[in-house]
């Protein structure tokens, strides 16, 4: 561990903390009462190493940039008893400016000094929601690998004048093979194997989000009353915001997860733009897909429904897909209406709730 100190302040001044976290060290710059820079240097991302650094100091006001090790060391340092802070990496994004380790720590400390808020700080999630929502990233990663393959095996069969299966199934490697020809068989016979097996692995992180919606996360049952949003989605949504209570306004959930359209007004000039794209991209990306389904061919009637249909009825081209991303944004809404008040979704608003759908919802 580095360190460049002049005189660390006495136990009644207000120190802030600004540590820019990498991947074996992180660096950290500390201020005084007044602003000046005390101590700064690098320390290792152990628990040792911080413990004997943060430790055994008074609590002290600390900014965090929001990274893979933000939970390890928001939590730990909250155990010290200092007062943690999670910087939004947009906040601190600039140009023309030198950027290094060093200068972005100082930069952290002096931004939680003036006025956390410049930070647009960001809500951590508790260890056992993060836990639980790596069952869906593993998910995720598996469902990527298996496409990966496929569209592999797909590719050297085309160029083998040959064609596989339209479907993927837990049958889609062997009935792969049986199609080609002996000498392209051996040679994607690991991949058509690793293709069921990935399928295997997929079905059994699928029954362990329905057993987490069932027994941990039981309000999930009422996002899933929205036809088209299935286990996958509401319990992605529950643990990504964490609370139902955390955001005043239903309506503020769209902007958080970046289907809000940005903006960049300045005198006169308030130019048109497509959609933020903050936030949690993954969760963005099933709330558009359970758009396509609402406004699909197979989707039931509803009001939403009809209303992103007439919405993609109007405009040129792009009209259907700026339905599909207001709809994802209208359902986003509703989702965290539905979970903070606890109520069944309704299709149109005139019709009384379903007491047959909510049985078998809660069965």
């Amino acid at each position: 561990m580095k360190k460049n100190s002049k005189k660390r302040p006495v136990a009644q001044e207000t120190v802030t903390i600004g540590i820019d976290l990498g991947d074996k060290y992180s660096h950290y710059c500390m201020l005084n009462e007044s602003g000046q820079a005390v101590e700064s240097g690098s320390v290792l991302n152990t628990e040792g190493s911080a413990r004997k650094h943060f430790a055994g100091m008074p609590p002290a006001r600390i900014a965090l940039e929001a990274g893979a090790r933000t939970h390890w060391w928001a939590q730990l340092l909250r155990s010290f008893g200092h007062e943690v802070w999670v910087a939004n990496p947009r906040a601190l994004a600039g140009k023309g400016r030198r950027k290094n380790d060093t200068s972005d720590a100082e930069r952290l400390a002096r931004y939680a000094r003036q006025d956390p808020r410049l930070l647009e700080p960001i809500v951590l999630r508790s260890p056992e929601q993060q836990a639980d929502l790596a069952h869906i990233r593993v998910r995720d990663a598996l469902v990527r690998t298996r496409t990966l393959l496929v569209n592999l095996a797909r590719s050297l069969a085309k160029e083998a004048g040959q064609r596989l299966p339209a479907s993927v199934t837990d049958t889609f490697g062997t009935r792969a093979l049986e199609r080609l020809p002996a000498e392209l068989a051996e040679l994607l016979a690991p991949v058509c194997s690793s293709i069921d097996d990935l399928t295997r692995k997929i079905e059994a992180q699928e029954a362990k989000v329905e057993k987490l919606c069932r027994e941990k996360y039981p309000d999930t049952r009422y996002l899933r009353s929205v036809q088209g949003v299935g286990s996958l989605t509401a319990l992605t949504f529950v643990l990504t915001l964490g609370s139902a209570e955390r955001f005043l306004h239903s309506r503020d959930v769209g902007a958080y997860l970046g289907l809000q359209p940005s903006q960049y007004q300045s005198g006169q000039r308030d130019p048109q733009l497509g959609i933020s794209k903050q936030g949690n991209t993954y969760l963005r990306r099933l709330l558009v897909q359970c758009a396509h389904h609402i406004l699909g061919p197979f989707g039931k009637p509803s009001q939403l429904r009809d209303w992103g249909r007439a919405l993609g009825a109007r405009g040129g081209g792009n009209a259907r897909k700026r339905a599909v991303v207001a709809v994802a944004r209208k359902l986003a809404v509703l989702l965290h209406r539905l979970w903070r008040d606890r109520a069944w979704y309704q299709p149109f608003y005139s019709a009384p709730p379903s007491d047959t759908t909510a049985l078998a919802l809660m069965a």
